[in-house]
Parts: structure tokens; sequence; C-alpha cells
């Protein structure tokens, strides 16, 4: 049997895990959720939450990005610091044009899944990724991935 504090160190490891080990199901729900914030306060307050580190929309490997459809980035809750950058052009280490395909997936559909390789935040190592993407207000999208 085990003694009360192994049983409370056990639960807390098991809860830290759960926290932060993002699965596919967990993607798109929390996109849903942006989203709605988006919806519900606008825009410019949602980019700014989306853009807190320490805010909800950073959980672990999981955060929110956003995009205009001309590739500027508005934000990018692992790495706020690099928000206002075009990153039109920018291409996996496949030559898929990344941004524009999102975009694409935003414009025509609406929303949708896509897979790509993506430098992964903590490892700074190129990584393959999916993301769940979402359009909101016109001309921008939002989203979020699990690294593989």
């Amino acid at each position: 049997m085990l003694s009360t504090l192994k049983k409370i160190s056990l639960s807390l490891v098991f809860s830290i895990s759960i926290s932060y080990g993002a699965t596919m199901s967990d993607v798109q729900p929390f996109v849903e959720k942006a989203f709605k914030l988006c919806k519900d306060k606008g825009s410019d307050a949602c980019f700014k939450e989306f853009n807190n580190p320490n805010g909800k929309f950073v959980k672990g490997e999981l955060y929110i990005f956003a995009y205009t459809f001309d590739g500027k980035l508005l934000a990018l809750g692992s790495n706020p610091q690099i928000v206002g950058r075009n990153l039109f052009k920018i291409k996996d280490k496949n030559g898929a044009y990344i941004i524009q395909d999102l975009a694409k997936i935003a414009q025509s559909k609406g929303q949708g899944w896509y897979d790509y390789l993506w430098s992964h935040p903590k490892t700074k190592k190129v990584t393959p990724k999916t993301s769940f993407i979402k359009r909101i207000d016109g001309n921008m999208f939002i989203g979020s991935g699990i690294y593989k």
C-alpha cells in the first residue's frame, strides 16, 4: 500500500503530464475556445490574450497562433516577440509554404487540419506538426497544433 505522500506525489506527476501532454483531441476544442473569445471580445482583445505566455491560451506545447491571409503574424503564444513579421513566404523543409497553405484552407473551407514541419518551441528542432485552423473576421485565421 502506498503512503499518503507517495500517492500525492504520483497524483501531482499525473496531473502535470495531463495538463501539458496535449493530444489531437485537445487541439480543435482549444481553437474553438479561442474562436469564441475573438467573437465575444474582438480580435484585439483575443490577440492580446493569445500573446500572453502566462495566459490561458498557452498550455505547454499547446498555444494559439493568428495570421492575416497575406502572412502577417498577429499572435504567437510560444514566441510573442516575433509578432508583426510577415511569414507569407516561409517554407518548411519539404518546401511547403506553410502560411499560404493554412490561409488557403481558411479561405476555401473556413477551417481544417494541416500537417507540416515546424520548429519546436522548447527543443528548437524542426518537428512534424499538425494544426487545426479556423477563419475569423474576414481575412484572418487562428489555430493551434501538436508536435508529433
